[in-house]
């Protein structure tokens, strides 16, 4: 019996919540084999592209509204 065969074997005798937590992981396991990431590959550019603002500081409370209202502006487009 091969090692695929043990696992679907095994797996038969697990409840459904476990065998689905295992398919998970075997999904998981693909990921990281392929070396693909779920997230949209980037340029410097767009990672530190406010890097050299010369503006006024930014408090929080300021970062965290111009988000804020970003959001609500792309709600609005949809």
């Amino acid at each position: 019996m091969n090692t695929a065969e043990i696992i679907y074997e095994k797996s038969k005798a697990l409840p459904e919540s476990f065998a689905l937590e295992v398919l998970d992981f075997i999904g998981y396991l693909e990921q990281k084999t392929l070396k693909t990431s779920p997230f949209q590959k980037t340029d410097i550019d767009q990672g530190f592209g406010c890097a050299d603002y010369t503006g006024e500081p930014k408090s929080l409370k300021d970062m965290d509204q111009a988000i804020a209202d970003d959001i609500r502006q792309q709600w609005h487009k949809a």
